[in-house]
């Protein structure tokens, strides 16, 4: 068949008719640049289903309703107000106040909007041991890591110091980047998938602060973490010790705990920028 084109977000949101998804399925496995263009529009289509709706501060919308009940004389300032000068400038402002308002959305982190991710924990533990998974991913080469890393899903060389990636695999029936790396004594297994961590997935695990990022913890043998960011949802799988697992995280795109309202609207411009330029 010929390359989706147009036909990449229809694919993405299930929209083809059941045989036409199929042909698509099939293409992907031998063309390269389709396959790169439906894993853009899903990212994309995470990041953007993780933006709910704007709300400003209700203390601002007391401010406002205020001056609504209060409004001022009709004097100098209602004169100058309607000055074309003054009028433009009201119109640039509250444009700002839009945008403004818009990031402030944005930028408050994930919300509970968009696909629901529950990673299969039990699996990614099982092939940590060497277990057959449900599908066989298919490893990618070196060109298409780094074409990964730069469309947003973070695949690094190396994690910790001395965790040096050994393979890489992408998986179309889940949508799942896995990486592995390893020392030649610890071992950590990196899985990334657009989406949102569905809470209800989170039994056994617990909250914990490692480092700067907050994280859900299952312990044992192995250690598995898992975490949502920016439209993906990422689950660790390692052996390794404490202060490695501290080092890697560090070093991805992990989940924040509350900041201030400034740092939050400039969080929000910079992904809406990003997503800009992805589009």
């Amino acid at each position: 068949m010929a390359h989706l084109g147009s036909d990449v977000a229809a694919f993405v949101d299930g929209q083809l008719t059941p045989a036409a998804m199929r042909d698509v399925h099939a293409h992907l496995l031998c063309c390269d640049a389709c396959d790169h263009a439906v894993r853009q529009q899903r990212l994309l289509k995470s990041r953007m289903g993780t933006v709910a709706a704007p709300q400003l501060p209700p203390a601002l919308f007391a401010s406002l309703a205020g001056l609504a009940s209060d409004p001022p004389p009709d004097g100098w300032w209602t004169r100058v107000r309607r000055a074309a000068p003054v009028r433009a400038g009201m119109v640039v402002v509250s444009a700002s106040m839009a945008v403004a308002a818009i990031a402030y959305a944005v930028g408050g982190g994930n919300a509970s909007v968009g696909d629901r991710v529950s990673p299969p924990f039990e699996e990614h533990a099982a092939a940590f041991f060497g277990a057959t998974s449900r599908a066989t991913p298919a490893v990618v080469s070196e060109e298409t890591v780094d074409q990964l890393t730069r469309d947003g899903w973070p695949c690094h060389p190396r994690l910790a110091g001395d965790l040096h990636r050994t393979r890489a695999s992408y998986a179309h029936v889940d949508d799942t980047i896995a990486l592995t790396y390893t020392n030649g004594t610890a071992r950590m297994n990196l899985y990334e998938q657009p989406g949102w961590l569905d809470p209800a997935a989170l039994d056994g695990f617990a909250r914990h602060s490692w480092g700067s990022s907050s994280v859900w913890v299952r312990n044992g043998t192995p250690t598995v973490l898992t975490w949502d960011q920016g439209g993906v949802v990422y689950t660790m799988v390692t052996d390794a010790d404490p202060q490695r697992i501290r080092e890697a995280i560090s070093e991805l795109p992990a989940s924040d705990g509350p900041i201030d309202p400034v740092t939050r609207v400039g969080h929000g411009l910079d992904r809406m920028t990003a997503w800009v330029s992805a589009a």
